[in-house]
């Protein structure tokens, strides 16, 4: 039994649990449930398209250049993989369409001749 426990700091992998954030099944409701971090991190087009800021843009600024700084910025659109594992951790809520006034993601929402 002595072994048992000075083996476990050794393999945490083994006995612990992998932590999922998607529920399945609400307690309340039995529905899907959106992953917030989703939400808050990126923003989706209605063309299926996600956008996401890049890593690292708010951190340590005062050692990186001007350029780097513009660069950091900049959104990226997320790949085709990202955006199907995305759309599984949101509900339909997330996937409709709004119009904002002044939306300055007004002209992304709609692309021709783009395959996703």
């Amino acid at each position: 039994c002595f072994f048992f426990f000075s083996v476990t700091p050794l393999l945490p992998s083994i006995l612990q649990q992998p932590a999922r954030t998607l529920t399945y099944y609400s307690l309340r409701n039995g529905k899907r449930k959106t992953v917030k971090a989703v939400i808050h991190r990126f923003l989706r087009l209605h063309n299926g398209l996600w956008v996401r800021r890049k890593a690292g843009y708010k951190k340590k600024l005062w050692k990186k250049s001007a350029a780097q700084k513009k660069r950091l910025r900049e959104l990226v659109l997320c790949t085709r993989t990202q955006c199907k594992l995305l759309d599984k951790m949101t509900t339909s809520f997330w996937k409709r369409r709004n119009w904002y006034v002044d939306d300055p993601y007004q002209k992304y929402h709609d692309r021709t001749n783009l395959r996703v």
